[in-house]
């Protein structure tokens, strides 16, 4: 199948900023521009427009021979596959992940993007394809076990996440720098910008792979997440149909495989079977 590859910064910025300067009020009408996406529409157009996350090992990240891989892209293929029909690839961010869907750039997110209250409100989720814990990790020497822990300490976080909520809720006395991406906020650990981030599970074995291993511990967990390729919320067909596949897959075993293949561990046994209602959402254990 042959994979296009495409860079849409320029554009998303120019998207976002515009929704910026129009105000809150902007937001439905550039929802409401938005065509609803079918099946049939993508077969006819005989292209599937994916949002992707590209600086995310291993969920979606260039890889030495210069191929767009990890677990999110290939998820993306074998749907694409199943439809019959190319994928496009739209490099997206945690902050403009959802703006990019919004807007009608792509049909479909899947960038590590977990099922939360707030975005059940402007996206529709499938039902989840893998789960992922949001965690704290920090220096080896940093005695940290939760947000009492954390008073004066200079804590990074992707911006918009939802360890970027958490910390600001938390009112834990931290300092916080927030970074555009994960990249970025990993980079700022290894560096000593920062002494702990919050980041997905997955990033302690990429932290250790470039610092080595015990200079960085995962301090604590901040939730298990469960994570749901997004579509706009005039999408219900297509959605349906993610489901379906999602289901197929589960019980075909190859998707399973593919989680243990780029996460190194086993998928939850019994994953929701719905990315609506409550069902999925997130489990705190810091409280």
């Amino acid at each position: 199948m042959k994979n296009i590859a495409k860079n849409s910064s320029g554009r998303i910025g120019r998207r976002v900023l515009m929704a910026a300067i129009g105000g809150l009020m902007a937001l439905p009408l550039l929802v409401n521009a938005a065509a609803a996406q079918t099946v049939k529409e993508i077969k006819d157009r005989k292209v599937l427009k994916a949002g992707v996350q590209v600086a995310q090992v291993p969920w979606g990240y260039t890889d030495t021979a210069g191929k767009l891989t990890g677990f999110d892209v290939e998820f993306v293929r074998s749907v694409a596959k199943d439809l019959g029909v190319e994928v496009e690839f739209v490099p997206v961010t945690p902050a403009n992940r959802i703006a990019t869907l919004q807007t009608g750039q792509v049909d479909l997110l899947a960038a590590v993007m977990g099922i939360f209250p707030d975005r059940q409100k402007v996206v529709l989720f499938s039902r989840p394809y893998a789960n992922n814990d949001n965690v704290f990790i920090g220096k080896a020497d940093l005695k940290a076990s939760g947000w009492a822990d954390l008073k004066g300490v200079r804590v990074g976080v992707p911006r918009g996440t939802p360890q970027d909520k958490a910390i600001t809720a938390a009112n834990s006395g931290a300092t916080i720098q927030r970074f555009d991406d994960d990249a970025s906020t990993v980079q700022a650990l290894i560096s000593g910008q920062v002494d702990i981030i919050g980041a997905a599970f997955t990033q302690m074995g990429n932290i250790e792979k470039v610092a080595g291993a015990g200079k960085f511990q995962q301090k604590f967990v901040l939730n298990r997440v469960f994570n749901g390729a997004a579509v706009r919320q005039d999408s219900r067909e297509f959605a349906d149909y993610l489901n379906t596949f999602i289901g197929k897959q589960i019980e075909n075993g190859e998707l399973p495989k593919l989680y243990k293949q780029w996460i190194g561990k086993d998928i939850e046994a019994k994953l929701p079977t719905t990315g609506e209602g409550d069902a999925p959402l997130p489990v705190d254990i810091t409280k």
